[in-house]
């Protein structure tokens, strides 16, 4: 017979090994779990990281994403993957969200998510756009929808009557209406990029330059005023009176006629008009001279002072127009832009001088052509196509940019049937290409970098700019408008 006392050993030892046992399980345990709490720590880290991949991914590939109507899925061989969702396109870039799941390890007990949502804030979602020319047909720039007309001016004749309006049924523009006193402009205001020209409320990077090309068709005869297609700084620009003046698509000049809402104040606030750097090409039929005189008028702040009898050939012609002298000659002293069409006026390298009919080009070409529109056969329809080339001057020579500027302009019914090929067999309305044949008119001009015109040429405005007197109507229908921005492999 056992004793207590040996009955208390065997209780000690059992006590000892329970005790034992319940470490060893403790252990066991909170190992187990610190391996398990740390796999699923690693698997959430993992599916963060896989989600701001998939955000990444999704920005670097945004042209051909940023369409796309239901999720992607994207995994490696291990099964992790990012699922992308990106809600609406880019649209209006109000709402622009990119969506991404990030899903480590799954299938296992370690799986883990994790989402993202990116929204693209609307000064860079025009940096991820597409690529594309803008054209009436709505690629790239949603088309003639994002063209507004403003007045900018009462004119001269029915107050606050424009004669612009903007067609997206057919897709075209009507310049003059048929009606009197009209003065009016109609500019891009979308949102768009095409090889980086990163447009936003119709401000467009000029880069390395455009080039454009549509057709137009006038009443015949035509009497109007004309009309300008027109590039416009969209920079803050100036030292006037009051405050820094800003072009946008607001914007219009006007006051006499023969502006031709390109030049003149206007009278919306802050009436200033469309201010410098800008360029044009005008389209003008009709002769500003004094009935009673039969001259132009010296003194550019009254009527009759557009300078065009330096033109031959009745005087009718298209040429280049920039910002006459800037100087502050005509009241109200706050607008400068009185000469801005105004032949002869621009005398330096700062203000570049619009051309008359005095001007040769250093090669023996001319900067203007000399046409009797009233005259044409084919009902007055001509083919319009320009190139500018921006360059850029190095510091070490003067700083600044140079401006090619080359313009071609067809009988519509020879191009409608050939599409008028280049000796590259480049058409006419070709405009991802540069046309090699020889322009009807062409010119290059500078700006310095002292007088700060290059550098407020960084972003433009472009669009169409008209006006008809009291007396004298036109009606000039724009169709098959497209304009490209070059790269720097397009010269």
């Amino acid at each position: 017979m056992r004793s207590h006392k040996d009955k208390g050993n065997v209780l000690l030892y059992l006590i000892v090994i329970v005790s034992m046992l319940t470490a060893l399980g403790t252990g066991v345990f909170y190992l187990t779990s610190t391996s398990t709490f740390s796999g699923l720590g690693n698997a959430q880290n993992k599916a963060r990281y896989l989600a701001e991949s998939g955000i990444r991914y999704a920005l670097a590939n945004w042209k051909s994403l940023h369409n796309m109507t239901s999720p992607l899925e994207y995994k490696n061989a291990a099964g992790d993957k990012f699922i992308l969702d990106i809600s609406s396109g880019c649209g209006d870039c109000s709402n622009c969200i990119i969506n991404s799941n990030g899903v480590s390890n799954p299938g296992t007990p370690y799986e883990a998510s994790n989402k993202i949502a990116f929204y693209v804030p609307l000064t860079q979602c025009q940096e991820l756009a597409a690529s594309s020319p803008f054209s009436f047909s709505g690629a790239g720039s949603t088309g003639i929808a994002s063209l507004t007309t403003f007045t900018g001016t009462s004119g001269v004749g029915t107050p606050g009557l424009t004669g612009v309006s903007v067609d997206t049924v057919n897709k075209q523009l009507n310049l003059g209406s048929g009606g009197f006193g009209t003065t009016g402009c109609v500019w891009y205001q979308g949102l768009a990029n095409s090889n980086g020209s990163e447009c936003i409320n119709g401000k467009c990077n000029f880069n390395k330059g455009i080039r454009a090309y549509f057709d137009f068709q006038y009443n015949t005869p035509w009497q109007g005023e004309g009309f300008t297609f027109a590039i416009v700084s969209g920079h803050n620009i100036g030292t006037d009176i009051a405050p820094v003046y800003i072009n946008d698509y607001t914007d219009c000049g006007g006051g006499l006629s023969e502006y031709m809402a390109y030049a003149g104040p206007g009278v919306s606030p802050p009436g200033k008009g469309l201010q410098p750097p800008k360029i044009a090409v005008e389209f003008d039929p009709f002769l500003d001279v004094d009935p009673v005189s039969g001259l132009d008028n010296p003194n550019w702040c009254a009527p009759y002072s557009r300078n065009d009898l330096t033109f031959s050939s009745g005087s009718q012609h298209s040429t280049f127009v920039y910002w006459g002298d800037n100087g502050y000659y005509c009241s109200p002293i706050t607008s400068n832009t009185y000469d801005d069409n105004r032949h002869g006026a621009g005398i330096s390298t700062d203000n570049p001088k619009n051309p008359d009919g005095s001007d040769i080009n250093s090669d023996g070409t001319l900067p203007y052509m000399t046409i009797n529109y009233n005259a044409l056969i084919h009902n007055g329809r001509l083919v319009f196509r320009m190139e500018i080339d921006r360059i850029d001057i190095p510091l070490t020579s003067g700083g600044g940019g140079k401006y090619m500027m080359r313009v071609w302009m067809q009988d519509y019914t020879n191009c409608i049937i050939s599409g008028c090929p280049d000796s590259k067999n480049v058409l006419l309305n070709d405009t991802s290409k540069k046309y090699s044949d020889a322009p009807t008119f062409q010119q290059t001009i500078t700006m310095s970098q002292a007088s700060g015109w290059h550098d407020n040429f960084d972003r433009i405005l472009f669009g169409w700019t008209q006006a008809t007197d009291s007396t004298h109507t036109q009606t000039v229908i724009i169709r098959n408008f497209t304009i490209d921005f070059k790269n720097q492999n397009d010269f």
